[in-house]
């Protein structure tokens, strides 16, 4: 058993505090996660990615990961707000694999869902809920879940969590889903309940299995949600290509739904989704949304200004920009975001990838630095808008 619990509690218990001042907008500067502890392999250098991160040994995956946490802790310290944590990743199409969905595993790529076989619209109601003892990846998750806890004392946190509406896309297909809204909306409806049950049911397993509370230790994209604010979060990415009715209509109730099952939680999205503002702050049981902006600041200070007058927090996120553009959006963002109250800021620290003009390209840095680096211009740009609101 490694222990790594006692070590970093005095660390983990003052983080804790930060993070709950946040939630409950009574903090007075932003907290930050230098979140360099990816357990996905997307912007990871190829050369680091061990072959076998995916494959039957769960010890490869655990070891990776407390490799990048342990570094973590011993630089940085309590002067950012992450919290070690063990994941069980095998990509975003856990819950359709269940459902039957073939999944695509290239070369030191994370795993992903490939074309659903579906055809037609009876098909929906065929489709059975999964068992996680034997369906897709399920069984494979359930024995790394239990070589975490058996192995390391640190948290452990659920695999990743597609909503109800990324899930049904995926069981579908797009251009079955965007028709048949149309066509079938009963049978969507159908489709979106089983897909909110098998979530339920699956974050509930998995859950039970690993020893994690109902109603916490939730992570969304590697951020601990604090104690009272869900044990749950969700991946929503295709609500920012989805019509505020459709989405008012046949995603808001599930999502609700789910939320609610674990006390809460938070929802995640890359880009813009400013048509859901409303939709968003009357999701019932949201607490966060954790937002990858892709550059996009202004989009990112009105959906957070409107969060905020709700009391829902809300994470600016994001890849590190390139060289030419770090420091400059670092600027704007914490500018348009006004004060910092409620307010978390995430920058996602993948040597292989650079923001640049709304799109992720290639590039080949080094991690640790560029934490160090971007940490330091945050501290810096946030001191300096205290000092300008406070004068």
């Amino acid at each position: 058993m490694i222990e790594l619990k006692d070590k970093y509690i005095a660390h983990d218990n003052e983080v804790k505090e930060i993070l709950k001042e946040t939630f409950e907008f009574r903090n007075k500067n932003a907290a930050v996660v230098i979140n360099d502890v990816n357990y996905w392999t997307f912007g990871e250098l190829i050369e680091n990615i061990p072959e076998d991160y995916y494959e039957d040994d769960p010890g490869v995956m655990m070891h990776y990961q407390l490799k990048k946490i342990e570094r973590h802790y011993d630089y940085f310290g309590t002067s950012d707000c992450y919290l070690g944590f063990l994941m069980p990743w095998y990509g975003t199409g856990v819950l359709a694999s269940g459902f039957g969905i073939p999944i695509i595993k290239n070369f030191k790529q994370d795993p992903a869902v490939d074309i659903s076989p579906i055809k037609e619209p009876s098909a929906i109601k065929k489709l059975e809920l999964p068992d996680p003892n034997q369906d897709g990846l399920m069984p494979q998750v359930i024995k790394t879940l239990k070589y975490f806890k058996e192995n390391c004392d640190l948290p452990r946190g659920v695999t990743d969590c597609q909503g109800p509406l990324t899930s049904a896309l995926s069981v579908v297909g797009y251009d079955n889903f965007s028709y048949w809204m149309y066509d079938y909306p009963n049978l969507i409806h159908e489709l979106m309940d089983k897909v909110t049950e098998a979530l339920r049911q699956w974050v509930k397993f998995q859950k039970a299995i690993a020893d994690i509370p109902l109603e916490t230790e939730s992570y969304p994209l590697g951020v601990r949600m604090p104690e009272g604010y869900g044990g749950v979060w969700i991946s929503d990415d295709d609500a920012v290509i989805m019509g505020t009715e459709h989405y008012r209509e046949f995603v808001v109730p599930y999502n609700s739904r789910i939320l609610k099952s674990f006390g809460g939680g938070c929802i995640h999205y890359c880009g813009n989704a400013t048509q859901h503002i409303d939709n968003y702050v009357n999701t019932e049981g949201l607490t966060a949304v954790n937002n990858l902006n892709l550059d996009g600041i202004e989009a990112a200070s009105k959906m957070r200004k409107a969060l905020q007058k709700k009391g829902i927090i809300y994470m600016a996120c994001d890849f590190i920009p390139t060289e030419e553009r770090m420091e400059r959006y670092y600027q704007e963002l914490i500018d348009s975001m006004g004060d910092q109250i409620g307010l978390i800021i995430v920058p996602y620290v993948a040597p292989a990838v650079a923001l640049e003009d709304g799109r992720y390209n290639e590039s080949h840095r080094d991690q640790f630095e560029l934490g160090k680096k971007v940490k330091q211009f945050i501290d810096r740009e946030l001191r300096l808008k205290s000092y300008r609101i406070s004068t």
